[in-house]
């Protein structure tokens, strides 16, 4: 037998079977990234369940978790797991006592586990970069189609119907969930810093918010303002410190306060139902959109005082009790607050809550100026527009119930990624 010796050079320039093996399965978690987060907004044609294109790819992102973290050891991350079981447990609890609908049950546990999917695949730089990237580009693309789709009348494309009547929802099926698909899209783009010229930056953000104020939802333009307001404000105080933020952000409050008791909504509503049908989709729905929620509200409350128990009515319920109760407005409750609570009772409540802290914490962690390790900053240079972005999104849950949005855990999981970063100090 002829042994012979290969030179050392050689043997580092030819990847090992392990080395390869570890670049398959790289190269796979980031297709599986791309793929699922990219997908996002493809809910339309709709599934059994209200389930979507979408789902596939998050469905994938989950299974590929699970298999690459039982297969290698490493340590599971999941931090928002207590306060996900308290709501799942609190919704568990009302169905047994009244009744339910168990979907309401499986989208909680669907979204967390995505959540964590996002987490766990993201956690070191490089796949970091690759989702980010992702998200942002994929969310400018996806605006530029709804664009051409308005532009050019196809409704397919510009997801508008004669429900709607102008306004658009692309694939989404609803304007204000497109609104707030964008709007995450817009800030996760201004935080990563995506594309690094900045002009063309301005472009894509441009692209954005146009689509955004296509889906003519005053709700999502109501909290593009107020983001984009905290990402200044926060912006200067990273940069500059507290009390020049604390000064622009009085200045801001009071010119707000200036204009809300000097312009006549009313008026300016009822004008607009008169003009194109652009102002009459978005600001001349104000009057009826803020009277149904008023309604709503008083009604659920009413409900939640009424009620036998303090468990709950049950997940997914509000909706056949207002018809029940002979409601002028038998909807969803339109408002993750009173949803937790009129829903899911007390412990519902103290879930909604808890979740909330933790996502709290985890912002005023890595807005902090110097807390992330210099490889994710170099991945997201402005993390503190993530923190204008989760009060932003704390707004909208007044609005209407977004904690059944995908891209909204999307946004949970990238939060979580730097927060793990910046608590241990982590090193690629």
């Amino acid at each position: 037998m002829t042994v012979v010796a290969v030179p050392a050079a050689l043997q580092a320039a030819v990847p090992s079977t392990q080395e390869t093996g570890f670049s398959i399965r790289r190269q796979l978690t980031y297709g599986v990234i791309v793929f699922a987060i990219s997908s996002l907004p493809l809910l339309r044609p709709a599934g059994p369940g209200n389930t979507g294109l979408a789902d596939v790819g998050l469905v994938i992102a989950v299974l590929i978790t699970a298999l690459w973290l039982s297969g290698h050891g490493h340590r599971v991350y999941l931090p928002y797991l207590w306060p996900v079981l308290i709501t799942i447990a609190a919704g568990s609890l009302a169905a047994l006592h009244a009744k339910g609908d168990p979907l309401a049950l499986l989208q909680d546990a669907f979204v967390f586990s995505w959540s964590m999917a996002v987490v766990n695949l993201a956690r070191d730089p490089r796949s970091l970069r690759v989702l980010v990237r992702a998200w942002a580009f994929s969310g400018v693309i996806w605006a530029s189609l709804l664009i051409v789709g308005v532009s050019i009348g196809l409704p397919w494309l510009a997801g508008t119907s004669a429900r709607d009547g102008s306004r658009a929802s692309f694939t989404l099926g609803d304007p204000n969930l497109a609104a707030s698909y964008f709007l995450c899209a817009l800030l996760v783009l201004r935080a990563c810093q995506q594309p690094r010229r900045r002009s063309r930056r301005y472009l894509c953000c441009t692209i954005l918010v146009v689509a955004l104020c296509l889906t003519l939802s005053n709700g999502g333009i109501l909290t593009l303002i107020l983001a984009t307001e905290l990402g200044w404000i926060f912006g200067i105080g990273r940069r500059r410190g507290l009390a020049p933020a604390v000064a622009v952000a009085c200045v801001l409050i009071a010119v707000s306060t200036v204009g809300a008791l000097t312009i006549d909504l009313t008026a300016l509503s009822d004008r607009a139902q008169q003009s194109t049908p652009l102002l009459r989709d978005s600001i001349g729905r104000q009057g009826e959109s803020g009277g149904s929620r008023s309604t709503l509200i008083k009604d659920e409350l009413h409900i939640w005082f009424t009620s036998d128990t303090v468990l709950g009515i049950g997940p997914g319920e509000t909706k056949l009790r207002l018809a029940g109760g002979n409601s002028s407005y038998s909807k969803e409750a339109h408002n993750d607050y009173l949803a937790s609570l009129v829903e899911r009772g007390v412990l519902g409540a103290l879930g909604l809550l808890a979740l909330i802290v933790a996502l709290a914490v985890n912002a005023r962690r890595i807005a902090r100026p110097g807390a992330l390790p210099p490889a994710y900053v170099a991945v997201v240079p402005r993390p503190e527009l993530l923190g204008a972005l989760l009060i932003a999104i704390g707004a909208s849950a007044s609005l209407y119930e977004v904690l059944h949005f995908r891209h909204i855990w999307a946004v949970f999981g990238l939060i979580a990624v730097l927060a793990i970063a910046a608590r241990r100090g982590h090193q690629p």
